[in-house]
């Protein structure tokens, strides 16, 4: 019996661990990032991707310890997996923009386009670039891959902006730090001097507010010398366009405070002046507003009286994925939550399995859910209302910064502390509840031209390749475990790997 234990004991803990144990330097390069920019085009129905181009980036912000996201937040996620060895070698969480205007009634009538880019650390070897997405259950689909090849002659090293960069606040390297890029918007080149004492003023929010100010060693913050041609931003209700290096604007979807910028291959271009982990921007105005997305960006205006209190609120977004924690329900962010699956922002729950969110954190005693009385006004619980919702969503306290300003519920510093240990050079495990098992069975490009590479798990199997017609259009051996295979003959279309009773879509340009 104890053997036994102790087996289980021995698989339990390389489950947590094993996820951590890429070594960097064999399958990246020291210095550099790879980014990868593609257009998500679609309605609120469906949506597909489009690449545009990879760039080689001078530097890469994150830890080169900690290369498997160990969190399992948010809407998209990127993997990198080697091709020689088909090994998952990095993973990120993270939201874009595109998936909140999905919820919108524009797009059940009109589709879009929107910039998406991801920037990973710079593969040495041929690797595929995997974007995937949450679907409305909550588990992460393979929609676009793309290879990387190192010798392509295409991969450009050409950057689009080049401007001065100062140092704010530094504190380490950036493999160890948690490092922040600040980009201005709407400044003019008159006004980089206003610019550099809003930054100085944002770092020093970050100073005074809990978590960061009890970590603010671990941060870096530096500032991007971006100026543009004119000073303010984009207020459509009042017709105010202004010319910016960004683009920022109020009124996304419609929301008067909710400002954002599509224009994201700029923001990027901009950011590459520096390393960087988190994207902050710093707008000159003095009107209420801003935005936040998970390994995206944040956003706020600097000259509103509110302002620090948003600087931190938005950055609870892009930091650590926390959720909204008040109710609005005409907003249509609501409709990204489905109510019989555990929302995967940490600081929400439909109580489907609280034990995976902070049931740890509950007193006993206390009731679940909990009422909303000055009686549990300190109290870790579950009080109904959250995520946009009245009903059927549940926050940790009464009061937070992601509900009102209030200082940051116990929850939420919990997962703001476990993200910025996650960017050191210490190795984080990996929760088991956050390890999806890779897939036995991957094909990769999709969409693809030439070659399908196909990988399995055990080799000398053979595999169909259907078309939508349900005829067999080739029929292939399976002989190694990374197998490629020439698909030029092939018409263009939508067909159906299949092998050992698994199957796998893929399309033909």
């Amino acid at each position: 019996m104890k053997k036994t234990i102790i087996l289980l004991f021995a698989i339990a803990f390389s489950l947590l661990s094993k996820a951590q144990n890429i070594n960097f330097g064999q399958y990246f390069l020291d210095e550099g990032s790879l980014r990868m920019d593609v257009f998500q085009c679609g309605t609120s129905d469906s949506s597909h991707y489009v690449f545009e181009r990879f760039i080689i980036e001078p530097y890469f912000g994150g830890s080169k310890v900690n290369l498997i996201d160990p969190f399992n937040f948010g809407t998209n996620r990127v993997k990198v997996i080697d091709v020689q060895t088909n090994t998952l070698i990095y993973s990120r969480g993270y939201n874009t923009l595109f998936q909140e205007w999905k919820t919108t009634s524009e797009a059940r009538v009109m589709e879009r386009c929107y910039e998406e880019s991801v920037s990973v650390p710079l593969p040495r070897n041929e690797a595929y670039i995997i974007l995937e997405i949450r679907n409305f259950d909550g588990e992460f689909e393979e929609i676009f891959s793309k290879l990387y090849e190192p010798n392509e002659m295409f991969n450009t090293t050409e950057q689009r902006y080049v401007f001065p960069v100062e140092d704010i606040m530094v504190n380490g390297s950036p493999e160890s730090k948690v490092d922040i890029v600040i980009l201005p918007d709407g400044y003019t080149a008159d006004e980089m001097d206003r610019f550099l004492q809003d930054c100085q003023n944002l770092s020093n929010v970050f100073a005074q507010a809990e978590p960061f100010a009890s970590h603010i060693n671990d941060f870096n913050f530096r500032a991007v010398l971006a100026p543009s041609e004119e000073s303010g931003v984009d207020i459509p209700a009042s017709h105010i366009w202004k010319r910016t290096i960004l683009n920022s604007h109020f009124y996304t979807f419609y929301i008067d405070r909710y400002c954002t910028t599509r224009n994201y291959f700029s923001v990027k271009d901009v950011a590459a002046n520096a390393p960087y982990d988190q994207i902050y921007i710093l707008v000159n105005s003095n009107q209420y507003g801003g935005g936040g997305f998970y390994n995206f960006y944040s956003m706020s205006t600097a000259g509103n009286m509110s302002s620090s209190d948003v600087i931190v609120h938005e950055f609870g977004h892009a930091f650590a994925g926390l959720a909204d924690e008040y109710e609005e329900p005409d907003n249509p962010l609501a409709l990204l939550y489905n109510l019989n699956v555990e929302p995967w922002e940490p600081n929400i729950t439909t109580l489907v399995d609280f034990e995976s969110k902070w049931a740890d954190l509950v007193a006993p005693g206390t009731p679940i859910p909990t009422p909303n009385t000055n009686q549990y006004n300190n109290t870790v619980g579950a009080f109904e209302g959250g995520g946009y919702l009245e009903e059927g969503m549940y926050r940790p306290q009464r009061n937070c910064m992601m509900r009102n300003y209030a200082p940051f519920c116990a929850v939420c510093n919990r997962a703001i502390e476990a993200v910025i240990e996650a960017h050191s050079d210490s190795p984080v495990a990996v929760k088991s509840e956050h390890l999806q098992p890779e897939l036995s069975l991957r094909v990769c490009p999709n969409p693809a031209t030439d070659f399908i590479d196909v990988f399995v798990n055990q080799a000398n199997g053979q595999a169909e390749i259907i078309d939508m017609n349900g005829k067999v259009a080739m029929t292939v051996q399976l002989e190694n475990e990374v197998n490629r295979i020439g698909i030029s003959d092939l018409p263009k279309g939508m067909y159906v790997l299949r092998t050992n009773g698994e199957t796998r879509k893929f399309v033909k340009q």
